[in-house]
C-alpha cells in the first residue's frame, strides 16, 4: 500500500551491512538451518549527488523516517506531495546476495539512478578479466556472475552496473586508496591497518567506470573509508556481513608437546566470521556425511559465545576416543541469537595450512599420527657434575612405539632411534651429539645449567626431555688437620 507523506529534510545517516558464505553446504534433519547464500544488508554513500545506496528493501528508511527523501521510490505523485512506500512491496524488492562459491546477485537501489544490479549477462567493460583472475569459482554471462568475494586476500573484485543507464561500476578499482575489502577473521591482515576495522565488516571505494556520463564518482563501504574516518561523525554507515557466518577451519592444530603427552588428540577449531554465535556444535566421522548414528564424535548443542575449539579426548558422551592412522571428516554449526543454526560447515585443508602430520590426500580430512611419540629417557654419572670431569649421559633407556596393536613401546637400543643432544648454560665439550650416549665435560661454575635430548622414531615423530637444571661447581679441595708445631 502507498502512503502520503509531506517531504523533509533527510539527514545523512545510514548503515550498510554484507553477508557472505563460502563453505560447503551440508543438511540436516534435526533443525532447519540457515541458508547457504547471505543477504548483503544496509546502506553505502555514493557522494552528496547520489546519496545512500540501499542493498535491501529492508534497508530503506522506514518507521519514523517515512516522510524523508532518502526513502522516496519512482512512483507517480501530485504535484507538491511525495508518495512513500512500505519498504519491501510488491514492485519495490530487492535485495543483494553472496552465494557459497563467493559469487555477488541481486540488486540494490538508489534513488536517484534506480536499481544497481550485481549480476547478469552483459558482458562488463573488462570482459571478465578482474573478476576471473581473482574469483574462486568462475564468474561470467553463463553464471550471471559480474562479481565475487575472495576471502584469501579478502578483497570484492568485479562490477555493478545500473539498470536504466547501462553503466558500470567497479568494485575492485586503482583509484582510490582502499578498494572494496572484507576484514576477515585473521586481525593480522588488516584491510584498513590503523582503524580497527571489526571482523566481518567491508572498507573501502567502488569507482564509476570511466565512460560513464550519468553516475560518476565514488561509493563509499565504510564510513572509516571517507576523509580518514572523520565522515563517521556525519555520516554512520558500514558494509558488514550482518548473519552469523563462520570462516575457515583448522584441524588438528596438534604440537609435537601435545602429541607426546597424547598422540590421538585433536584440536578442531574454527573462527567465527560475523553475527552473534550463542552456542555451536561438532561432528566428526569416518564418512563424508554429519550423521550422528555413524558419527564417531557428536558434542551435541553446547551453550557458548566465546567458544571457538573443541578438543579431542574429552568427556562427552557422545564423543568416543580417535584410532591411530585413521582420517577424519569434521563439521561444525553454530546457532545465532535466536537460536537458528547455521548450515553444517565443514574441514578443507585448501583453506588453511594442514597441520597434521600424515597427510593423507583428502583435503575434506585430517589424519591422526600412526602411533604413539618416543619416549626420551635420560640418565647421568655422577648425579652433581664437577667442572673439569666427565659426566656419562645415557638414552639408552628411551623408547619408541610401532603400528603393531596394541601400540606398546620398544626399546630404542641399537638403529631404531635419532639423538641429537644439547646443553644449556656454560662452557663445555661433548663428545657426540648423535648418539645414545655422550660425554660432557663443563668447563666453568654455572647454576642452571641443563641437558636436552631430542629423540626421533622412523617416522619423524619428535619428543624432548631435559635434566632439571644443575649446578656446576669446582671439586671441593682435600682438607686435613695437621697438628701445630
Amino acid at each position: 500500500m502507498l502512503k502520503l507523506y509531506l517531504t523533509t529534510n533527510q539527514k545523512n545517516k545510514a548503515i550498510f551491512l554484507v553477508a557472505s558464505f563460502l563453505f560447503f553446504f551440508f543438511l540436516m534433519t534435526a533443525a532447519p538451518a540457515q541458508a547457504a547464500t547471505s543477504t548483503v544488508r544496509g546502506v553505502a554513500w555514493a557522494g552528496d549527488s547520489y546519496r545512500e545506496v540501499y542493498m535491501n528493501c529492508l534497508d530503506a528508511v522506514v518507521g519514523s523516517r517515512l516522510d524523508q527523501e532518502g526513502n522516496l521510490y519512482n512512483f507517480p505523485e501530485p504535484r507538491g506531495f511525495h508518495f512513500f512506500a512500505d519498504p519491501c512491496q510488491a514492485g519495490m524488492q530487492h535485495a543483494v546476495y553472496i552465494d557459497e562459491n563467493g559469487n555477488f546477485s541481486g540488486q540494490a537501489w538508489n534513488p536517484t539512478v534506480n536499481f544497481i544490479s550485481f549480476s547478469g549477462t552483459a558482458t562488463p567493460p573488462d570482459n571478465y578479466s578482474s573478476t576471473n583472475a581473482h574469483c574462486p569459482h568462475t564468474c561470467n554471462a553463463s553464471n550471471n556472475c559480474w562479481a565475487c568475494l575472495n576471502e584469501t586476500d579478502q578483497k570484492v573484485y568485479g562490477w555493478a552496473r545500473i539498470d536504466v543507464s547501462g553503466e558500470w561500476i567497479k568494485l575492485d578499482n586503482d583509484l582510490e586508496p582502499t578498494s572494496v575489502s572484507l576484514q576477515g577473521c585473521d586481525l593480522s591482515a588488516s584491510t584498513f591497518p590503523g582503524h580497527g576495522i571489526p571482523v566481518g565488516d567491508f572498507v573501502g571505494y567502488a569507482v564509476a567506470d570511466a565512460g560513464n556520463t550519468n553516475f560518476t564518482g565514488t561509493i563509499s563501504f565504510n564510513c572509516e573509508s571517507e576523509a580518514g574516518g572523520s565522515a563517521c561523525e556525519e555520516r554512520n554507515y558500514k558494509v558488514y556481513i550482518g548473519n552469523l557466518t563462520l570462516g575457515a577451519l583448522t584441524a588438528p592444530n596438534w604440537s609435537y608437546t601435545q602429541a607426546c603427552n597424547n598422540a590421538l588428540g585433536a584440536a578442531l577449531k574454527w573462527c567465527k566470521r560475523s553475527g552473534i554465535q550463542t552456542a555451536y556444535e561438532v561432528m566428526v566421522s569416518t564418512s563424508n556425511t554429519p550423521d550422528p548414528s555413524s558419527a564417531v564424535c557428536w558434542s551435541r548443542k553446547k551453550i557458548s559465545d566465546y567458544a571457538f575449539q573443541y578438543t579431542l579426548p574429552n568427556a562427552d558422551l557422545d564423543c568416543a576416543p580417535l584410532n591411530y592412522g585413521t582420517n577424519y571428516y569434521w563439521w561444525v554449526r553454530a546457532y545465532d541469537e535466536n537460536d537458528e543454526p547455521t548450515e553444517w560447515y565443514q574441514y578443507n585443508s585448501n583453506s588453511a595450512t594442514d597441520t597434521d602430520g600424515n597427510p593423507d590426500g583428502n583435503p575434506l580430512t585430517f589424519t591422526t599420527f600412526k602411533h604413539n611419540f618416543p619416549n626420551p629417557f635420560i640418565t647421568w654419572e655422577p648425579l652433581t657434575p664437577v667442572v673439569g670431569t666427565t659426566t656419562l649421559f645415557s638414552a639408552i633407556n628411551s623408547q619408541y612405539y610401532t603400528t603393531a596393536q596394541p601400540s606398546l613401546p620398544q626399546s630404542c637400543a641399537g638403529n631404531n632411534c635419532n639423538y641429537l643432544w644439547s646443553v644449556s648454560g656454560g662452557t663445555y665439550t661433548i663428545s657426540t651429539t648423535t648418539a645414545a650416549t655422550t660425554s660432557i665435560v663443563f668447563t666453568n661454575s654455572i647454576k642452571g645449567a641443563f641437558v636436552e635430548l631430542e629423540l626421533r622414531d622412523s617416522d619423524n615423530y619428535m619428543c624432548k626431555a631435559r635434566t632439571a637444571p644443575m649446578e656446576i661447581n669446582y671439586d671441593l679441595p682435600l682438607w686435613r688437620e695437621v697438628k701445630a708445631k
